[in-house]
């Protein structure tokens, strides 16, 4: 008998194959466009500038030996990229990361934001697609650009902070990524270049 439930267990897991998922073109929009080694340039209402050095995105799979017993059918994808800026807010959260994870093709992509320690994690509930996301008019002082529907994360609404950082709030745009950051000081950093 033992012999037999190990040959089933054999044949079955070698017959049955896991769907890869992949991101749509709109969830994959969150990653804002950004290419390793790019410098993004921000500069403040004091005059002060900070560039942000964008590292290696990674993307990667999981359940890629297609555990379909214990793991399941599908290969979640998970997908990441990271602004290193010259400037440290947060001693245990230095970097501005975005994260994407979609666990199956029927319900949206997970997004988390961690930028600086202020972070928002937009995880998709049933009935509620990403529920966390709110939207508000942008106006670059930096370069005139205004973004008429910017999405905003701030500190005690919609994020929260961790590890003592200094950022209150951020603003993203799904084609230009990053565009402005506030500091619990008053300071506001607005996109320059990238």
């Amino acid at each position: 008998m033992k012999k037999l439930l190990s040959f089933l267990t054999l044949l079955l897991t070698g017959c049955i194959t896991c769907q890869e998922i992949a991101l749509l073109p709109e969830e994959r929009a969150w990653l804002g466009s950004y290419k390793e080694g790019q410098q993004v340039v921000f500069r403040s209402n004091r005059g002060n500038t900070n560039t942000a050095t964008v590292l290696k995105p990674q993307e990667w799979h999981t359940n890629t030996d297609c555990n379909w017993m214990e793991s399941g059918r599908y290969q979640p994808i998970f997908s990441q990229i990271v602004l290193r800026p010259s400037s440290i807010y947060s001693d245990k959260n230095r970097d501005f990361v975005v994260n994407l994870r979609k666990n199956t093709p029927e319900r949206p992509a997970d997004l988390s934001f961690s930028i600086a320690g202020l972070e928002c994690l937009t995880a998709s509930k049933e009935g509620e697609i990403l529920s966390k996301l709110q939207q508000q008019a942008c106006t670059l002082s930096t370069t005139g650009k205004s973004y008429p529907a910017a999405y905003v994360f701030r500190q005690g609404r919609n994020a929260t902070i961790y590890g003592g950082g200094q950022l209150q709030a951020f603003f993203w745009d799904k084609q230009d990524g990053l565009i402005r950051y506030e500091l619990t000081t008053g300071e506001v950093f607005d996109l320059v270049s990238r």
